[in-house]
Parts: C-alpha cells; structure tokens; sequence
C-alpha cells in the first residue's frame, strides 16, 4: 500500500513538473506585443521660412504643408494624380473644369470646408497682390464659379494640358477666408484641412504637429503626433535615427547616405528625384545679360564632376527637363552645350569682351538646398576659363532674401521639379513666370511655353518640350545641373512611408512607429 501510494505520489509530481516546465517555455517563447509608439520624430537640416501655401516656395516649408493642407487633387507615390479635396472631376471639354468637393471635410478651426473656400482660394492665388509663386500654374482660369455648395466649376480662356497636375500643388491648398483676414496671411499659422494641425513651433528647434481628429480620410492619420525636428549637421540627422532619437529623416548629403546604406540599423530608401540642382545667372546683370558669357560658363561645367563631387554620384545629369520625366527629358550631352569644352568657353569670353576673363560673385549656403558644396566644385572649375568665382556664403533666411529679391549675379538653387514639363517651365522661366528669378525675358521662349500648355495631343507637345529644351541649353538663361536622388533614412520600426519622387512627405500620414 505504502508503495502504491508513493508510486502514485511521483506519477503527480513528474506531471506537475512537465506542465510547469512547457508553460514556463511557452512565456519565455512567447514574443511582446508590438506596441505602436503615438508620436513620429521627423529630423530636418532646415527650418520652415513660413506656412502659407500660397506663398512660400522653400522645401523646408512644403514637408511641413504636405502635413498640414490639402489641394483639390494629389500626387501618390507613382506620381500620378489622384483625389483629394475633391472627390471626382469632369472634363467636358478642354476649357472646362468641374470638381465635385467631397461632404463634411472640415477646416482645423472646426468650420466646414466649401465650394466657396476653393473658389477664394484660387482667387487668392491669382491675385497679383498675393504674390503667389502658384500664379503661373493656373493663369489660364478666367473664370471661378459655385454651382452648389460642394460643386465648382472652373473655365478656362486657353486649354491647359497640366492643370491637374498643377492643381497637386501646395501652393494650390485649399485655405479659409476668415483666417487669411485675421492675420493677414498665413506665415505663422496654419488652418488647413490636412490630417495634422499644428500644436507649437519653436523657431530654428522644432515643430510640433497633432492629429486632427475630423480628417476625412479614414484610419488616417497613423500616428497622434508629428515633430520635425531642426537639426543642421547632416550626419547628426543620421545619428539621430541610429540612436532612436529620430524616426525618420530627410538626408541629402552622399557620404552620409553612402555610409547609412551599410549600416543594418537603418533603412534608406532612396528614388530618382524630380527636383533639379541649377546654377542660376540674373540674366539683367553685367556680364550675365551677355549669352556669350553665359554660354562660356555653360561650356566650362562638367556636370558628371559635380555630382561626384556634391552627391557622391547619388543622381543624373539633367537638362531642362528633369531627367527622371522620360517621357518628356532630353539628356544633357544630346543638347547644346551639353559638353565641356574650355577652348570655346574661352573664344566666347573673348568675343564678349573678357579675354582675361573676369571675377564675380556665387551666392549660395550652407544648407544642402543652399548648395555650398555645388558652389565649390563650380568655383574650381570655373578656373579652367579664367574666371575667378568668389562665394558670397549666407545664412539661410539671408539665402531665402536675396533669391527673392532678385539679389545676386549668379546663385546655385534647387529647383522643385515636375514629370509634367508646362508646370516645371513656364513659372521659372516664362516672362511672366512667378518664380522666374533669371530675370530672363525672352520672346522665342514665351511663345513655345504658351504653346506647349495649351497643347493636348501628346505627339505634338513632345515636338515642342524638345524644341524648349534646346532654346534653353542655347541660350543658357541658367546651367540645368542634375537632379539629386531623393533620399530618407528611418529606423526600422517605422511601417508605412512611401516616397513620392518629388520630396513630398505626404506619405507620413501613413507611417507609424511600431516596437
């Protein structure tokens, strides 16, 4: 008996032992939860120089209003254009214009968003008063109206094969009345109908974005909250996502590029960008008003060298039209003065009264849409045709200034670029053009801009953007230099980014931090 019941006895232990042992294995298997993290942590080297979408033209100001506006229609990450504020559209035919709003969107400030705010909106960009760097996208809209509350309907005075492309533009947002007149623009705030609302900026630190609670689009925004976070030194941005102090960050720079894409604890992503680096001359200043002058610097650039040297390679040579529109791009070498040579450089000085060449200033900054390190390599190279090139650095709100004001003889840029060559062209260098800062005023080239806008048959417009691209490289009003791959680098907790191709972050939207 005594050894039945200590049989017994060692059965229940050896089992108890076995279910102790397989539950302890289960917990110590068993992976956490992944927890979602309520705030993305963006890094940017530079700060926003304003928030109204109808004014500003800095990038570091668009990745902010990509957060915080809409537009009737958008970009998604094929670059194609998809809906937005508004839902649908018709096109009855090629001067008319009709968008059906989508019902409910509502303004941060909690009114509801009408055929009404479009309507001012449009108007406001068109106004010359305004300013607005948007004008030239949609000059040919002569007339606004509201059918009903969410309907509008837009008339044309010419056809206008890139409106819709245009109209994916932040400086077409859509923006309430009663905010613009109470503060008188909309520099330092933001009432947008975007999916975040902003909360605080500190100046030259942060930016602080919270989730609107009444966007339209559902299960969107991901995340509660959005900093961006100022932080000049390339490599520090970098070092921010390794260390997790930083989500995700905008990185231009190569050799930091280079070095994060062997790094396992990081995730680049890395597109052909549509923006374009440019060596800008002001077109009404001595001896830049000179095209020999302007075509013997073009001769001198050796574009292959810069982006070696600026971007560690990390894009392409671009002529007028930026090269990832391959549709539309003609490269560089195929185009006039598309290829060094310093024995015609120097005969065209000397025609132009420069034998011994001359000095003159390059405004550039720090900052990589400043391009310091663009302005270098062309001082260098510039030597080869004896000119002397002095770098006039400045700090970034200056650079923003003077690119204004028209204040520089040459200037390096990075330019916003488009796959649609109408939207790209005409405002930078139309006559009339919002952003032509070159000063450049040339009749051939106005009359194969409005040519090329008003064009609808594919074949056509193509004979004419080729024609374009090879007025501009002849007659040289700028250096069309490469176009930079777009870059970001996340940790690899965050889920759901995409890259657009134009420097958008519209997709932050999507993206949230999981751990």
């Amino acid at each position: 008996m005594k050894k039945r019941n200590l049989f017994v006895l060692c059965t229940v232990l050896l089992v108890l032992t076995a279910v102790t042992s397989a539950f302890a294995a289960g917990v110590t298997e068993q992976a956490p939860a992944a927890q979602k993290a309520p705030t993305l942590t963006i890094g940017v080297s530079q700060e926003a120089v304003g928030l109204d979408p109808h004014i500003v033209t800095a990038f570091s100001s668009m990745r902010r209003l990509d957060l915080l506006y809409n537009r009737l229609v958008r970009l998604d990450e094929n670059m194609q254009v998809v809906p937005d504020l508004a839902e649908s559209w018709e096109i009855p035919d090629n001067l008319t214009y009709i968008f059906h709003m989508r019902k409910g969107v509502k303004f941060h400030n909690g009114r509801e968003m009408t055929a009404d705010d479009v309507k001012y909106s449009l108007e406001r960009v068109l106004d010359p008063a305004t300013a607005s760097p948007g004008r030239s996208y949609i000059s040919t809209i002569s007339k606004i109206e509201v059918l009903d509350a969410y309907t509008v309907k837009l008339t044309l005075s010419s056809p206008l094969a890139s409106l819709l492309d245009a109209l994916t533009s932040n400086n077409i947002s859509i923006v309430p009345r009663e905010a613009v007149e109470e503060h008188g623009n909309l520099q330092r705030v933001a009432v947008g109908t975007g999916p975040y609302m902003l909360k605080e900026w500190v100046v030259d630190n942060s930016m602080t974005l919270v989730k609107n609670p009444n966007y339209f689009e559902a299960g969107l925004p991901k995340s509660d909250q959005v900093i961006f976070r100022v932080i000049p030194e390339e490599a520090s941005l970098y070092a921010g996502v390794r260390s997790g102090n930083l989500d995700l960050a905008t990185i231009n720079d190569g050799a930091t590029i280079r070095q994060a894409k062997a790094d396992k604890s990081v995730v680049v992503m890395s597109k052909p960008g549509m923006n374009v680096r440019v060596f800008s001359f002001n077109n009404q200043k001595k001896p830049f008003d000179d095209i020999r002058v302007r075509q013997a610097v073009a001769l001198a650039l050796d574009r292959s060298e810069i982006l070696t040297m600026a971007e560690y390679g990390m894009g392409a040579a671009t002529g007028p039209i930026p090269i990832s529109a391959k549709v539309w791009a003609i490269p560089p070498d195929q185009l006039p003065l598309g290829k060094t040579d310093y024995a015609k450089a120097k005969q065209l000085l000397a025609e132009a009264g420069y034998p011994n060449g001359f000095s003159f200033d390059i405004v550039c900054s720090s900052t990589y849409e400043g391009g310091l390190t663009v302005a270098q390599v062309i001082q260098s190279q510039l030597k080869n045709i004896g000119l002397t090139a002095n770098l006039d650095v400045v700090e970034w709100g200056n650079y923003i200034d003077r690119w204004v004001k028209r204040d520089f003889a040459t200037m390096v840029e990075l330019r916003g670029g488009s796959s649609e060559p109408d939207r790209f062209l005409y405002r930078s260098l139309h006559s009339t053009g919002g952003v032509n800062n070159f000063m450049y005023k040339d009749a051939e080239t106005d009359a194969l801009l409005e040519l090329g806008r008003e064009q609808t048959d594919p074949a056509q417009r193509k004979a004419t953007y080729d024609k374009v691209q090879k007025v501009l490289s002849e007659k040289a009003p700028l250096v069309f230099l490469y176009s930079p791959n777009e870059n970001q680098v996340t940790s690899t907790y965050v889920d759901g980014f995409k890259q657009i191709g134009n420097g958008s972050l519209y997709y932050v939207t999507h993206a949230q931090v999981i751990k």
